[in-house]
């Protein structure tokens, strides 16, 4: 089916004004998919009117920002072999010359690319993408590279690559966590949810910042592996003053109810240890935030992280 990529300046009939043509809306939909090795893809698009009555798909795409060097380049494959269906009609196919941005929680809002279907608009449709199935090999005949599976399926772009942060736990100092450490959790609004543990510590004369996580039970396919980027937009406070942002590094354990003991990776605050620091509590900050926005034929489903 042909298709030609056109601006957002030529889509004069789109609801919304100006910024609404550079922007995708609330009713985005979204595709993911994961390598079987780690990180993976979103593609979030959504169907937009044109002065002519023809329907012109709209959005972006994006990776994980940490994969391994065997996926490198292996995403925009799959975007250009990526087809797009409405109703059953198929109304697109390559997909490549959608914009690559960074990953994201909610693309509602994310500044878009649009391509032009013969599609006749009507509104409520909702166009649903399907990415192929695809192995994945650097061996040069050898049989030495690691085969690697693509399927749409996970987290998409938000999926972790393979974990990292334990292995450099492992070879670096851990602390223990003492009675004294501050615990705040979060919850998913789809169940489940993220338990921080923290508190502040004296390494070789500098203030630091040692803590722990945990994912509660319960959550769902949308919200699993989610947790690292909730931590990277979660801050601490200390009298008022922000000490700390970004605790995406901080170490992962299992849940339980006392962290007391558990051993915590911590964050160097670049700040002379002062005694007094030790007696004033600290304020753990986790987002309230949309991290799962989607709209299917089935209807939207929209979910949030909040402490």
């Amino acid at each position: 089916m042909p298709q030609i990529a056109i601006t957002f300046a030529l889509i004069l009939g789109l609801v919304g004004g100006a910024e609404a043509q550079t922007a995708l809306s609330e009713r985005v939909s979204l595709a993911h998919g994961t390598f079987s090795n780690g990180g993976g893809l979103t593609i979030a698009t959504e169907l937009r009117p044109t002065t002519d009555g023809r329907t012109a798909l709209c959005g972006v795409w994006s990776e994980s920002e940490s994969q391994s060097s065997y996926t490198k380049g292996a995403a925009r494959e799959i975007v250009r072999l990526a087809t797009v269906y409405v109703d059953g009609q198929r109304i697109a196919q390559n997909l490549g010359d959608l914009p690559q941005i960074a990953p994201r929680l909610d693309y509602a809002g994310a500044p878009a690319g649009c391509i032009l279907t013969t599609l006749s608009w009507q509104p409520g449709r909702v166009p649903e993408v399907f990415m192929p199935r695809k192995q994945i090999s650097r061996s040069s005949g050898g049989g030495s590279g690691p085969q690697i599976d693509f399927a749409q399926t996970g987290t998409g772009a938000m999926s972790a690559a393979l974990e990292v942060i334990p292995l450099l736990v492992r070879n670096s100092r851990t602390l223990p966590l003492s009675s004294a450490s501050q615990v705040i959790e979060g919850r998913y609004s789809s169940g489940g949810g993220l338990r921080l543990a923290a508190e502040l510590r004296p390494i070789n004369g500098r203030a630091h910042l040692c803590g722990v996580w945990s994912d509660l039970p319960g959550q769902d396919a949308q919200t699993e592996g989610l947790g690292r980027e909730i931590l990277r937009r979660s801050h601490v406070m200390q009298s008022g003053q922000e000490i700390a942002r970004d605790l995406g590094n901080l170490r992962r354990v299992s849940a339980r109810g006392d962290y007391t003991g558990a051993e915590a990776s911590c964050l160097d605050l670049k700040q002379p240890w002062r005694a007094e620091q030790a007696e004033v509590p600290l304020t753990l900050h986790l987002p309230d935030t949309v991290v799962y926005r989607s709209t299917t034929p089935k209807g939207q489903t929209v979910i949030r992280f909040g402490a």
